[in-house]
């Protein structure tokens, strides 16, 4: 599933053109600015008082396109890394049952999370919300892939892979994985675009 909002066209074509560039080395684009916040150690997963402790996110930086310093490197893993887990703990993870995932997608613009809202049976637990005691995450992963010019990055992609276990009524374990294009606005990056699949795990 690809959800890119009318509202971002500008943007879209600017991460589109990148991601031309990048496949042609493997990777994919995220975005940057002088103003970037100082980011920290991505946040655990949620998880039950009395389950296995909660796994953290394994972050990557993949491939740059074009030079960037080692210092901008590292703050853009961590900061894309921290909006991909703000969504994974609010969307899959957290307490159970519930029916209210309202606040499934912190990280997204307006368009971008009112398209998620639509894809809520893949890009949250709403569909067994209700059913589910707890989820377990049991392996979470971001690489982020940038492209810089000048010195700073321009484009980018997320790439992340969530598998977790859904444990109540419903009993099963499932494979989330795919990409998060982000743009950094006002301050903080955000999610405007994204092309997930999701199925059953091993």
């Amino acid at each position: 599933m690809v959800r890119l909002p009318l509202r971002a066209a500008r943007t879209r074509r600017t991460v589109s053109a990148a991601a031309v560039c990048l496949a042609l080395v493997g990777s994919s684009a995220a975005c940057s600015g002088d103003d970037d916040p100082e980011g920290g150690d991505p946040p655990a997963a949620s998880g039950a008082p009395s389950g296995p402790p909660p796994i953290k996110t394994v972050a990557r930086l993949g491939k740059v396109v074009g030079g960037l310093d080692k210092q901008r490197r590292a703050r853009l893993k961590t900061q894309v890394a921290e909006v991909v887990d703000a969504w994974i703990d609010a969307a899959y993870l957290g307490d159970f049952p519930r029916t209210d995932f309202s606040d499934a997608f912190p990280g997204f613009t307006k368009g971008a999370a009112a398209d998620a809202a639509t894809d809520a049976g893949l890009m949250s637990n709403k569909r067994f919300g209700a059913d589910l005691e707890q989820v377990v995450a049991t392996k979470r992963e971001v690489t982020v892939d940038a492209l810089a010019v000048r010195k700073r990055a321009v484009a980018a992609t997320a790439r992340f892979v969530l598998a977790m276990r859904l444990d109540g009524a419903v009993q099963r374990k499932e494979r989330v994985r795919g990409r998060l294009f982000l743009t950094y606005d006002k301050g903080a990056w955000r999610v405007f675009g994204y092309d997930v699949n999701r199925g059953r795990g091993r």
